[in-house]
């Protein structure tokens, strides 16, 4: 190594990436070339196989072979998805952290302006870029203006929790310190509740360029593909924003995350768990509803029309809830 690339490794901070997979072996290594094509200085790629039954432990120690960044471990037994996003975690000894599922992938130079963002702002606990959504070869969409940047931590979560749909920020870099604090758990919507937690300890940055590629074929496809892979119990599976707006309140009330009086607390978690309800309930189950109207009685027609209706009748609904997460 020559000794400007030398002082240029020490210097950067560290980033730890962790890489949870199952029977990836057709398409990790994609995902890990994407990695270290970021061409960043001073990185980690840390893999959990949950053992699989393919041959992704053979592809993972031919590419560990190939880069001394990768460290590979493999589970003795399936510990189940949440057990084994912790577990990358719990490896990771860098300054700033991130997850990476293992179909999906980073836009190109996209991890030197993560570092370089939190690095020149301390009060912000997550950047990421706008988050690019694929079926199979094709762009469904981009998800963007998703940053929650206002001074008071209560509103930042309440605002997350309303307008969260996809929670695919959750694969934003975050530093270390930040992210060991929480703790996953096996349930319905774990990746909304970290980011709140998340957005409670910082503001959170998602900037104005195409960051990360969501594959929307993978283990999340669907809530209810979700909730079956992780054994989740019937009213979860069936209701599972209902469950989630639960989980909040319960959240907030028992983290310490959340450091705060129990009023306060109260305050906050009815704020949110109303913000999932709403978000859901009122902002995006009449659109699916509407759409499946058009759908059986063929308005296609009359198609625009019904939506625009939809968004009025939402939207003195909405301007409601943004003035009361100001108060």
């Amino acid at each position: 190594m020559k000794s400007g690339k030398a002082e240029q490794f020490k210097r950067a901070p560290l980033v730890s990436i962790g890489l949870p997979t199952y029977n990836g072996d057709k398409r990790i290594g994609s995902t890990i070339l994407a990695i270290l094509n970021q061409n960043y200085p001073n990185l980690e790629v840390i893999i959990s196989d949950n053992c699989s039954s393919d041959t992704t432990e053979a592809v993972c120690i031919e590419l560990c072979k190939k880069n001394k960044a990768i460290h590979y471990f493999r589970q003795k037994e399936n510990i189940g998805i949440i057990s084994n996003y912790e577990f990358v975690l719990r490896q990771a000894s860098g300054d700033f952290f991130m997850w990476v599922a293992d179909d999906d992938s980073l836009e190109s130079g996209i991890l030197q302006k993560y570092v370089d963002f939190l690095v020149s702002h301390s009060d912000y606990s997550l950047v990421s870029g706008e988050i690019r959504y694929w079926s199979d070869t094709h762009a469904v969409f981009d998800e963007k203006d998703f940053g929650m940047e206002h001074d008071s931590a209560n509103v930042r979560v309440v605002k997350y929790y309303s307008k969260v749909k996809h929670g695919a920020i959750f694969y934003g870099l975050m530093p270390i310190d930040v992210i060991k604090k929480i703790t996953l758990r096996n349930r319905m919507g774990e990746d909304w509740h970290a980011v709140a937690k998340v957005a409670y300890q910082g503001k959170i940055k998602m900037l104005e360029c195409i960051g990360y590629h969501k594959k929307l074929n993978g283990s999340s496809k669907t809530l209810k593909h979700y909730a079956k892979l992780i054994g989740a119990p019937w009213f979860s599976a069936n209701f599972p924003h209902a469950q989630i707006a639960i989980d909040a309140f319960s959240e907030i009330m028992t983290s310490p995350i959340y450091k705060k009086s129990l009023h306060s607390r109260l305050t906050l978690a009815l704020s949110s768990m109303g913000s999932v309800l709403f978000n859901h309930y009122c902002k995006e189950y009449p659109f699916i509803i509407g759409g499946k109207i058009v759908r059986f009685f063929g308005f296609e027609k009359n198609k625009e029309k019904i939506v625009k209706l939809f968004k009025k009748k939402a939207g003195s609904l909405i301007a409601a809830i943004d003035v009361l997460t100001e108060l």
